[in-house]
């Protein structure tokens, strides 16, 4: 397996593991209209593809946001908070530590720019285990966006 920085060329990759993760696990709920766009949300400081067999498996990236009750809830400043966004892993890759990878990618990124990453998941997904596994911290159990079709959202902070 290959971790690194993803490229514009990467894009019709990412949205083809994009749609075999949407068909598998309907993530995400609603197919965007755009979604290499939606891979590549305002905000992104840095993207991350993984390959396993030089087939893309997976795809995170970090997003400069600092949602107002993550910052309150873990006292971090909002100017050093960012959010891991569109994490993923194809069907075919899981198991195989591809998630791992990426999320890995992504912390020691924000790690060097003096960030602390934050990601909100969906309650009963298997992620919630998997961060609780890896050691991120629950700092809060949300109402979500019931238009979305979630009715609790976890938030979780990378572990220290």
């Amino acid at each position: 397996m290959a971790v690194r920085r993803r490229e514009t060329r990467d894009l019709p990759g990412c949205v083809a593991a994009l749609r075999e993760v949407h068909l598998a696990d309907r993530y995400p709920t609603a197919w965007p209209a755009d979604p290499r766009a939606w891979l590549d949300p305002p905000g992104t400081t840095g993207a991350w593809v993984a390959e396993v067999g030089g087939v893309l498996a997976g795809h995170a990236c970090l997003v400069a946001w600092a949602d107002a009750a993550v910052v309150a809830r873990t006292g971090v400043p909002a100017e050093r908070l960012v959010a891991v966004k569109r994490l993923f892993s194809t069907p075919a890759a899981r198991g195989g530590g591809v998630g791992r990878a990426l999320l890995d990618a992504a912390v020691a990124h924000a790690a060097q720019v003096g960030r602390t990453p934050w990601l909100d998941v969906v309650d009963g997904e298997p992620a919630v285990a998997f961060y609780e596994r890896l050691g991120w911290r629950h700092v809060e159990r949300r109402p979500a966006d019931r238009t979305a079709g979630h009715p609790v959202m976890h938030v979780y902070l990378a572990p220290r």
